[in-house]
């Protein structure tokens, strides 16, 4: 007797097994099920395997710096106002009198000055302080004498007309010394010095206000 052949019967699909995955988003793990089926087939069995790879936030990066807050300005000092000026109260114009009596004491005084470099230098042989003591203090004094109509300023109380008196006899008497002691070696440097003074304190004589009083 032939029986029947029963074919076997294909073995009912079982249930998906539930599989857990754990997904990483922005630093925090989160925990899911997946749902995966199993197949069968004939050849070898190729699970597939669970999903790892799940893209991430982007990241937010560094956030900026809060602004800084403004420095408040400290306050100007109020200016101060500038003071005027004071002007300046202009000079009084000197008189031709006055410029004459300036030029006659400068002279009178450069005079002076020759005179003693004269008597005091050696010029190759002995001074004249040395040798003619007494003409030398002599030319001294009348050469101070032609001084007397500019000592106005040295407090001198005196006429115009005398002191310009004094100041010829003055020079009169160093004309004299120049006459009697200098003369004989004017060719000298000495001698040159000498005369020079002579002239100066001429010169100063003769611009000296109040020639004629």
């Amino acid at each position: 007797m032939t029986q029947p052949t029963t074919s076997p019967q294909p073995a009912a699909p079982q249930d998906a097994v539930p599989e857990t995955n754990e997904i990483t988003v922005g630093g925090a793990t989160a925990v899911g099920t997946a749902q995966l089926p199993r197949l069968e087939t004939d050849g070898d069995v190729q699970p597939t395997g669970p999903v790892e790879f799940v893209p991430g936030l982007p990241s937010a990066g560094t956030p900026p710096p809060p602004p800084a807050a403004a420095t408040p300005e400290a306050p100007r000092a109020p200016r101060v106002p500038r003071t005027a000026r004071t002007p300046r109260t202009p000079r009084t114009p000197r008189t031709p009198q006055q410029r004459a009596a300036l030029i006659g004491a400068g002279l009178a005084a450069l005079g002076l000055l020759l005179l003693e470099v004269g008597l005091l230098g050696s010029f190759g042989a002995v001074a004249y302080w040395t040798t003619v003591t007494l003409w030398s203090a002599f030319a001294t004094m009348a050469a101070l004498l032609v001084l007397v109509p500019f000592g106005h300023r040295l407090g001198l109380r005196l006429r115009p007309a005398t002191a310009w008196k004094i100041a010829a006899g003055g020079l009169t008497g160093t004309a004299v010394f120049w006459v009697l002691v200098v003369l004989p070696q004017v060719d000298s440097d000495r001698g040159f010095v000498l005369t020079a003074a002579l002239a100066a304190l001429g010169a100063a004589l003769w611009v000296a206000p109040a020639r004629r009083g």
